[in-house]
């Protein structure tokens, strides 16, 4: 398993866009810089919430990387390729930091991870690498884990206020199948769960599905996950459970999403599961006009005494069944004192229906908007308070790319890397361009461009105003050296590197 700890100065320039064969989504190119990020299908129909789309993609996309983009189809930061996923930004002792899970992503059937979750800084800077080292886990059997560094899984990696991390993992083990058809000794890949904190990595809260089977048998699985011929080697265990979001209520207990048994628990602080809501028969609830299955992403909100209100991504579809029902997301308020759950809002773009069969997720912000990040589908969607889409951004063409979750947030990016420049004369015309770019940089507006005969002999022959990722600059004269320097809001590093120029743009 490769694992980036390094981030290089990466930067780029004025996009072009490229399509293989009209079987690949168009991606963006640039001059000063290799990042190769997707162009976004943007559409919009209203006012969006302040911030920068934040955003992975895997599957058959150009480049495995995380994004930080713009409503306008802006660059802002692209990470070194990796299968990351995940990525985000949270808060560490008060201050915005970036999360994302980088490891080994085991495509479906299966759909999970192995790896470490990444933080970093607001320079880029990777400060913490949260990891479970030891917890006698075993791979899929097709899979040599023997230079593994990390068990984490990539489907959770939520801070608390605390400082500590919930995140997920798989272990594939031995257990009695014999209740459901399979074989007795049989293998299956338990879902786990830990609080971990951020800066020590010390285990603060594990559970194990598998240690629960009691509370949560195996038998309540099967008509939204039937054991066919799961679970007779390593290599297929049967992954019933399939944990894949993590969250914590104000008095320390948990609540965790199963997608396979299309069911939230919440889990005391012995572990024990205290109770069950499961999207179709309500489980330890009345269900009033609400129906979800194969879910992600719960988040709990607005906390009472008695209540509170739960944000799902609805897949509504699955590897098992899929194609009948619409992908939804789903607000509900849960009301503990009379064990019913109430619709509060529905989120649906009547416009597009989408049947996302994985990953996803549903994002509160102000105003009473929502972001959704589609899973399967490459789509992310900003709905206002009515619950009506106001915005759409497309980039991959569905069930092709994917990208585990999307989210929308402020961000101010301050690189320790450089501005990179590329620049070189246009053959007859006497003119020297210049393109100059800062990946991750989000606070200059303006840059100043320097060139001369030698690299000693350099004067001020340009200031522009920044434009998008990357910004170019025509000098009417032919130049050998150039030097670029951004300027904004609490720079204090933002000059780059002397180059030559080449000859012949």
């Amino acid at each position: 398993m490769r694992l980036n700890y390094a981030f290089a100065a990466l930067c780029g320039l004025q996009a072009t866009l490229v399509a293989a064969k009209n079987t690949t989504w168009p991606w963006q190119t640039f001059k000063s810089s290799p990042h190769e990020p997707p162009s976004l299908k943007i559409s919009k129909s209203g006012l969006t919430s302040p911030g920068y789309l934040f955003f992975d993609q895997s599957w058959d996309a150009h480049q495995y990387s995380v994004f930080i983009m713009s409503d306008s189809n802006e660059l802002v930061w692209q990470s070194p390729p990796g299968d990351l996923k995940g990525f985000r930004v949270q808060k560490l002792d008060g201050k915005p930091v970036l999360t994302y899970f980088n490891g080994l992503g085991v495509p479906e059937p299966f759909g999970w991870g192995y790896g470490i979750i990444q933080v970093l800084d607001e320079s880029y800077q990777s400060i913490y690498n949260v990891s479970v080292t030891n917890d006698n886990y075993k791979a899929l059997g097709s899979i040599d884990s023997s230079s593994f560094v990390s068990w984490i899984d990539m489907h959770e990696n939520t801070m608390t206020s605390d400082g500590t991390m919930l995140v997920t993992g798989y272990n594939v083990t031995q257990a009695d199948l014999s209740s459901v058809g399979g074989p007795k000794n049989g293998w299956i890949a338990d879902s786990l769960f830990y609080e971990i904190d951020v800066k020590t990595n010390e285990i603060l809260f594990r559970w194990s599905a598998l240690d629960h089977i009691d509370q949560i048998p195996l038998e309540n699985v099967q008509p939204f996950y039937p054991i066919r011929d799961w679970g007779h080697n390593s290599s297929s265990p049967y992954g019933y459970f399939h944990i894949n979001s993590v969250d914590k209520f104000q008095d320390g207990t948990y609540i965790i999403s199963s997608r396979y048994y299309c069911s939230l628990f919440k889990i005391a602080k012995d572990g024990s599961v205290d109770w069950t809501l499961q999207g179709q028969t309500g489980g330890d609830f009345a269900l009033n006009g609400i129906k979800f299955s194969y879910q992600h992403d719960a988040r709990i909100h607005y906390e009472t005494e008695d209540a509170f209100t739960l944000s799902i991504f609805d897949n509504a579809n699955s590897d098992v069944q899929n194609g009948t029902d619409h992908t939804e997301g789903l607000l509900m308020n849960v009301n503990l004192a009379t064990r019913e759950v109430s619709l509060v809002q529905t989120l649906h773009d009547p416009r597009d229906e989408i049947f996302s069969t994985s990953q996803g997720n549903t994002q509160m912000l102000p105003r009473e908007h929502k972001l959704m990040g589609y899973g399967s589908n490459p789509k992310i969607k900003e709905y206002n308070a009515n619950g009506t889409c106001v915005m759409t951004a497309q980039f991959g063409f569905d069930g092709v790319i994917s990208s585990y979750r999307s989210y929308r947030s402020p961000w101010v990016g301050v690189p320790k890397t450089l501005p990179e420049v590329f620049s070189c004369i246009e053959q007859g015309r006497n003119k020297t361009n210049v393109y100059m770019s800062w990946n991750g940089a989000t606070e200059h507006k303006q840059w100043k461009v320097f060139g001369g005969a030698s690299r000693s002999d350099l004067k001020p022959v340009a200031v522009l105003r920044k434009t998008g990722f990357e910004t170019v600059a025509s000098i009417r004269e032919s130049l050998r050296y150039v030097q670029v320097e951004a300027h904004g809001l609490g720079i204090q590093k933002g000059v780059s590197e002397i180059i030559p120029v080449k000859s012949g743009c």
